[in-house]
């Protein structure tokens, strides 16, 4: 159902910034104060943890970790246009889906991109439209920020620090794309998936390092067992979280299905200079046939797509019985229902209970934080 008309407005509501809110599909929350948008975020979280099971209400979740940029943040566009039988090609609308309605809304100018997305926003507009006719159908547009060499955007990155770069864009699907996470620099395909808000990436790959560092001091003390000597990064794309992971750790293995991405993940570890990397190609749900390092000193993070893992994955996780598990997700629902499914099999104790099941697994875990970051 459309809103038609607000009657009495919440104390809640401000006036929201981009002049296309309510009549663009895309951002939903910019009636709201920032503040008041995190809360309502944690309360997402929170719900979809308790309808994967109501004994999850026991989870402490805590505040979002926000955005160092609410507007200004998003390194990635995807405007597009559809060919409407007797539209002329010069009003043949740019943009993004028109809410409730299967049509597209020309936008000018989209305010939750970076200077340079939005620069590269209007050359891609303008070369689209230059061509319009050309098109039958309609098609999709790409713009990806990325930084280049300055003076020399075609330049070599790879002997360049990251602090001097500068910001750049591609519009070209078969380009390539550097984006820079504190000191580290990551290369990829501009079609391949990365995380879109640069701004918050070094608290967030930072506050996975720092729960890292502190578990591995901490069971090392704890029982005697010795520090976190091995990283399991499953999931791991283009290298991300094990690149940014690494220090510490006398191996990372990497692993994902796509070959491109792991020449990348191999790439971008020689490239930043990190020689403890290693990625590996295949298939997540068959990880850890690879895998040979002591799970009592083996951490594994898992950053599956927005649909989740898989049963076959998590049994295997539970099976393999690492000492520390982190968890990232873009798709809460299907975070919560993957725990929940390692709930199921004894794996994972609530304030004191665990399902029970016919076979205790060797190892079982305490969900000790759940820290969502505006992303």
């Amino acid at each position: 159902c459309d809103t038609l008309s607000v009657s009495e407005q919440s104390p809640l509501r401000v006036e929201a910034p981009c002049q296309y809110f309510g009549k663009c599909a895309g951002c939903q929350l910019q009636h709201v104060g920032y503040s008041d948008q995190l809360e309502f975020k944690r309360q997402v979280v929170e719900r979809a943890l308790v309808q994967a099971n109501p004994l999850f209400a026991k989870l402490t979740v805590a505040p979002v970790s926000q955005s160092p940029l609410p507007f200004g943040y998003r390194t990635k566009l995807t405007p597009h246009f559809d060919i409407r039988k007797g539209t002329p090609p010069d009003q043949v609308p740019i943009g993004f889906a028109m809410s409730g309605q299967r049509r597209v809304l020309d936008i000018e100018d989209c305010i939750i991109g970076t200077d340079a997305v939005r620069q590269g926003a209007k050359q891609a507009r303008k070369e689209a439209k230059a061509k319009m006719s050309s098109y039958k159908r309609g098609a999709t547009l790409l713009v990806r920020e990325t930084n280049v060499p300055k003076g020399d955007p075609q330049g070599d990155v790879s002997s360049i620090p990251a602090a001097d770069l500068v910001k750049d864009y591609v519009l070209d699907f078969k380009g390539w794309v550097t984006d820079v996470v504190g000191e580290l620099k990551f290369r990829f395909p501009a079609s391949s998936f990365f995380q879109n808000n640069a701004s918050i990436l070094p608290a967030f790959t930072g506050y996975v390092r720092d729960e890292l560092d502190q578990w591995s001091r901490r069971l090392a003390v704890e029982d005697g067992s010795g520090e976190l000597r091995y990283l399991i990064d499953a999931y791991c794309g283009s290298g991300l979280f094990g690149i940014a992971c690494h220090a510490g750790f006398d191996k990372v293995l990497g692993i994902e299905i796509s070959n491109e991405s792991i020449s990348c993940a191999n790439d971008n570890a020689k490239m930043n200079g990190i020689g403890n990397c290693d990625f590996l190609l295949g298939d997540a749900s068959k990880l850890f046939d690879k895998v040979d390092t002591d799970p009592r000193h083996t951490a594994v993070i898992i950053d599956p797509p927005r649909k989740g893992s898989n049963p076959d994955f998590l049994d295997q996780l539970i099976a393999y019985g690492p000492r520390v598990i982190v968890y990232i997700a873009c798709g809460v629902p299907a975070q919560a229902r993957d725990i929940n499914h390692m709930f199921s099999r004894g794996a994972i104790s609530i304030d004191g209970a665990v399902a029970a099941v016919e076979t205790k697994p060797s190892s079982v875990y305490e969900v000790v934080s759940v820290q969502p970051f505006d992303l």
